[in-house]
Formats: C-alpha cells, structure tokens, sequence
C-alpha cells in the first residue's frame, strides 16, 4: 500500500488534499470574482463615466482639449472665434460636463448599448444622439450666437440603429459563461471547505488553515491591485495626449478598485479567523 493511500485512509488524511483544492478555487475565486465585480455587476462603462465626471481636473482638461483638437482643423470663421474665445469654450464644455442632465444622457446611451450586446437584450434597439447636443447647443450659444447656426444640422442626425454582432462569439454568452465559472467556483470552495471541516484534527486548525488561506489571497489581490495601479501610471505617464493621461489612472481605478475591496475583506477575515484560532489554543480545559 502505497504512502497516498496509506494518507487517504487515515483518519484525518483527507484534510491535506481538501485543503489543497480548497486554497486553488478559493483563490481562483478571488481572483475572478473581484473582476467579475468590476465588469459583470452593472455597466462597467456608466463606472469609468461616474469616475471621469467625478474628476474636476479631468473635466477641466477635457474643455482645453476640445478648443485644441478643434482648432487644429479649423478655418475661416471658426478658427477666429476658437481664436478668440478659446477660453470661455473650454469653460463652456467643463461647464457642460459638470451638468448632471448631461451625465443622465450620456449614461442612458451606454446603457442601450450595453443591454443589448451585453444584457441579451433581444429587441431592436437605436441610440438617439440628438437628447445630448440640444442639451449642450443652447450653452454654447451663451458663448457666442454663431453657435445657433448648428440647430439646423440637429433635425439631420438619425439615431444609430444597432446591429448584432455577426462574427465572433455573442458577448452576452459570455458574460453567461464567466458568470457560471463564478458560481461553480463559489460550489467547489464551499464544497473542499466542509471536507476539510470534517476531517480537520481539532477547531482550531478548522479556523487557523482557512483563516490563513484567506490571508494570503487577500495580500495577493492587495498586491495584484497594487502592481496594476504602477502599470497603469507609468503607461499613463508616457501617452502623449494630455486628455489620456489625465483619464487613464481615473478609468484604470474604477475597473481594477475591486481588486483592493476583496483583498482587505478577505484579509480581515482571515486575521479574524486566525485570531479566533488563538483564542481557542490559550482557553483553558475545564
């Protein structure tokens, strides 16, 4: 008989390779689940809109942006009152991005989008663009009148009418697929905990294995969250458009935040667990 055997049969043998499975899904768990909270709960896109226009800085630099990039290709007329007014058209469009009516417009648009590619939303769907530029165009037009000459080119622009994707596997398949790996992870680490329960030695090494587990994927998704946001930076710090460098970090901290939340409430847990294992090992017998 051979020493794996010889283990299995023991009493307690099963603990080792329960334990084992249980720290590789728990931590594949972590893993996948802290990304699955940063872009399969809710519209991950409406997040990086919520973190961009809760950056006074970012929508400071966006109305520069936009008096720049226009008056690159700009002529006649227009390049004289970009000229001209530059400055008060870059206040305009930090003012327009600050209006809680343009957020609510521009975060409906993203939900369309993302119920019908994501969402599995089956009915035709069309985005309707015209909400948003008659809510900015009267704004503008408080900068200078010439503005009013664009109300007629509105009545022009149709909504986008989306199409399904023809190539390629259905996104909303996968969210599907990603969230049953999420579920069945969650079985098997319930699962591999309750065999390693059973054929734990004593109460405190059911709470002082799990509660060390838990310790250590908390620190790798605390380190992981702590290695991307340095990735992130120092990609951010070498783009050259300025708008990118102000909107990257800001984005990139929406999307990869979970990362953080899971690993401190993982590693709570654990020291919780572990320090209730040390409270059980100084109680006196009676």
């Amino acid at each position: 008989m051979t020493r794996v055997s010889l283990l299995l049969k023991a009493k307690r043998g099963g603990a080792i390779p329960s334990a084992i499975f249980f720290t590789i899904f728990f931590i594949l768990l972590s893993l996948l689940g802290s990304i699955y909270l940063s872009i399969g709960v809710g519209n991950p896109v409406n997040k990086v809109i919520d973190g961009l226009l809760s950056s006074q800085s970012f929508k400071q630099e966006a109305g520069n942006y936009f008096v720049t990039k226009t008056l690159e290709s700009a002529e006649g007329e227009e390049q004289k009152l970009l000229t001209e007014k530059g400055q008060k058209i870059s206040a305009t469009v930090t003012t327009i991005l600050d209006n809680p009516g343009f957020k609510v417009a521009l975060e409906l648009i993203s939900d369309t989008a993302y119920n019908y590619y994501i969402g599995g939303a089956k009915t035709e769907q069309s985005i309707d663009v015209q909400p948003i530029l008659r809510l900015t165009l009267p704004i503008f037009e408080s900068v200078d009148p010439q503005f009013s000459k664009l109300s007629k080119e509105l009545d022009k622009i149709k909504p986008i009418k989306l199409e399904p994707p023809t190539s390629g596997t259905d996104p909303s398949q996968i969210k599907a697929y990603f969230t049953l790996s999420i579920w069945l992870l969650l079985g098997l680490s319930v699962l591999t905990l309750i065999l390693y329960l059973l054929f734990a030695k004593s109460l405190r090494s059911a709470l002082r294995v799990p509660g060390i587990i838990a310790i250590s994927a908390g620190l790798f998704l605390i380190a992981l969250n702590i290695a991307g946001t340095l990735i992130v930076k120092n990609q951010a710090a070498t783009a050259t458009d300025v708008l990118a460098r102000e909107a990257i970090p800001i984005a990139a901290h929406v999307l990869i935040s979970p990362l953080m939340f899971s690993g401190v409430a993982e590693l709570f847990l654990g020291l919780v667990l572990l320090g209730l294992s040390y409270l059980k090992a100084m109680r006196p017998a009676t």
